[in-house]
């Protein structure tokens, strides 16, 4: 089990723990969620430190974010926009999104979500940070566990270890932390967004997903977590 973590943290994180083996990675799928915890810890930390307005806080956060993770979730969702959006067949979309060139979709899309991230961000409560980064990662557990794979990448040999026990635990770590049943509500819409999302990505590429459109989900289910909190709790 500490080793399964480990690899979360190592993956998701740009903590270097060690053990991220294909197989070690679809069993920390289970963690994610818990990782995602971890990382809402440091934005309360940081939002709570910063000696500046709610403005600049909102900033330092949301580097703080990117930096954490090393923006791995941000490159995944710009080459979705570049791949996915593309008018072309779905093995080209495949093509796009192994390409290490940004694009205009990825860069536009890229702009508009740190844009949204950050006005949601200024009109979130801060104790109510931690919620984002959790869901995210839970969501790309639901993606990778209920969608196949397509592709070569990383994604094909992770699904090897990711069963629905992973499943199970990791719904378990958001269902602890989204108590309330407002809360609980965003756990709902997340999913429910996250299916509608990966179905649509997955017909775009043919039949599966990769770990582009994993880390895409995990962007903007952060994006629509932070949006609703501003909405209704803000």
């Amino acid at each position: 089990m500490l080793d399964d973590i480990r690899a979360a943290f190592t993956f998701l994180t740009i903590i270097p723990l060690g053990g991220t083996s294909a197989g070690r990675l679809g069993r920390a799928f289970a963690w994610f969620p818990l990782v995602g915890i971890c990382i809402g810890g440091l934005l309360v930390a940081v939002a709570r430190l910063s000696p500046f307005d709610r403005e600049l806080t909102a900033f330092l956060i949301l580097l703080a974010w990117a930096l954490v993770t090393g923006g791995l979730h941000l490159d995944g969702f710009g080459d979705c926009c570049d791949g996915l959006l593309a008018v072309v067949a779905p093995h080209e979309r495949l093509r796009i999104m192994k390409d290490p060139r940004v694009g205009a979709f990825a860069a536009a899309g890229l702009m508009l979500l740190l844009l949204g991230k950050w006005l949601a961000i200024r009109a979130a409560p801060i104790e109510m940070l931690a919620l984002a980064p959790a869901l995210g990662r839970w969501a790309m557990v639901v993606a990778a566990w209920r969608f196949p794979s397509i592709g070569d990448g990383m994604a094909a040999h992770v699904q090897a270890g990711l069963s629905f026990r992973q499943f199970i635990i990791a719904s378990i770590w958001v269902m602890l932390l989204f108590t309330q049943m407002e809360i609980f509500a965003l756990a709902l819409l997340g999913g429910c967004f996250t299916l509608v999302f990966a179905a649509w990505a997955a017909r775009r590429l043919g039949g599966g997903i990769n770990g582009d459109v994993c880390g895409a989900v995990c962007e903007l289910t952060e994006l629509l977590c932070l949006l609703a909190i501003g909405l209704f709790f803000g």
